[in-house]
């Protein structure tokens, strides 16, 4: 290695970590981290998130890895979790770094004081494929004694989508009365010429105004969500202004939610004051509480 050095063919990374100058490309950081913490180091957490695609996941200052709990390694520079439990189940190869599953990364960045962003990165990582079934399996045998691990485990849970729809919808009615919007119908069959359309979630019948709540992505299957879209264009085409929200939406900007249905409303004649909207609404706790 001296001798390379010498020859200035290599140059040092970190401690114990040399790169040939005739490589292409740049270093690679969780590589580098990886092989800092060899044999035992895989990547996890933020940088696995991101190695998964997570991109709501801020990128981190510092690369992290997972070792076992009894591992001594302290490279410098890099950020070292240690695990009781790390099996083979839980890793994954992204090119030629061993990386968390991407289950066991939602589960390791789960934090029960902020619950908001656990279901989106839950949300975001069924998306990219990861089995609703398999996030409920791990971090079911996770969860103990971790709010945040428990949360994923509930909230993949098979009887959650009712769970979540059903708080959803008071929600809304807390965003709707803040906001001074004539109290809807909730949960009402719509018909069309070809018969009924479907159950719409908020209804305000003397302004043919309809609120939609789309809750989390995971609890919907695919042809559910195409007959969303489709059961959408029919009440368009039987002349209904529908909003549509998502559950990101109600829980992050809840007086733009109101804002937009009042300006459904006010369109349609109804007479109500932009003055009313307040600036900031107070939610109730999280579904899963």
């Amino acid at each position: 290695m001296r001798a390379l050095a010498d020859a200035h063919e290599i140059v040092a990374l970190r401690k114990g970590v040399w790169r040939f100058l005739s490589a292409p490309g740049e270093p690679d950081e969780a590589m580098t981290a990886c092989l800092a913490s060899w044999p035992l180091a895989v990547l996890s957490h933020a940088s696995a998130a991101r190695h998964h695609g997570l991109e709501r996941v801020p990128r981190p200052a510092q690369p992290s890895v997972t070792v076992p709990v009894q591992a001594r390694c302290r490279p410098s520079g890099v950020r070292v979790h240690r695990s009781r439990a790390l099996p083979a189940r839980d890793v994954a190869r992204s090119g030629r770094i061993p990386v968390t599953s991407l289950a066991r990364t939602v589960c390791d960045l789960a934090d029960g004081a902020a619950p908001w962003e656990t279901f989106a990165r839950v949300d975001d990582a069924i998306a990219l494929g990861a089995s609703r079934r398999w996030l409920h399996e791990r971090a079911s045998a996770l969860r103990s004694g971790r709010d945040g691990v428990a949360l994923v485990a509930t909230a993949t849970a098979p009887e959650s989508g009712e769970v979540f729809r059903s708080w959803l919808e008071r929600v809304a009615s807390v965003v709707y009365r803040a906001a001074g919007l004539p109290d809807p119908e909730w949960n009402v069959p719509i018909d069309d010429e070809r018969g009924l359309i479907g159950i719409v979630d908020a209804f305000w019948r003397p302004w043919a105004v309809i609120g939609e709540k789309e809750g989390l992505r995971f609890h919907s299957s695919r042809e559910q969500l195409q007959q969303d879209a489709q059961r959408f264009n029919r009440l368009h085409e039987a002349g209904y202004v529908v909003r549509r929200f998502g559950w990101e939406d109600v829980v992050h900007r809840p007086v733009e939610v109101a804002a937009s249905v009042m300006r459904a409303l006010r369109a349609a004649g109804a007479d109500l004051d932009p003055a009313r909207l307040p600036r900031v609404i107070e939610l109730p706790a999280h579904p899963f509480r």
